[in-house]
């Protein structure tokens, strides 16, 4: 199966008052993490999706760039990571639709 996963607010969160649209400042969430990466050990294809740089297209680069740094620093097993693009895919792991709480 492919599995597109949002990023922010479902395995990256920001402390209390912390704009969430400033992505230097996001901090994993480990439980969540473990749970892809369970679905990517059962060779399911995992894509990270991310609207970042969806408003600011200027940024996509610096936000390309800086999402892949953290999702590997953060341990995240994956095929392809997707910046900005809305794409088409079997099941949409997000914040706004299959909560990450029930996986």
């Amino acid at each position: 199966m492919v599995i597109y996963v949002d990023i922010d607010l479902t395995i990256a969160d920001y402390e209390v008052g912390v704009d969430h649209t400033d992505y230097y400042k996001a901090r994993p969430i480990p439980l969540n993490i473990d749970k892809i990466n369970k679905l990517f050990d059962e060779g399911n294809t995992i894509i990270y999706w991310t609207a970042r740089s969806s408003v600011s297209v200027d940024k996509r680069e610096e936000y390309t760039a800086l999402t892949k740094k953290q999702l590997d620093e953060w341990g995240c097993k994956y095929h392809d990571v997707q910046v900005g693009n809305k794409p088409a895919y079997d099941l949409l792991i997000c914040d706004k639709s299959k909560r990450i709480e029930e996986i």
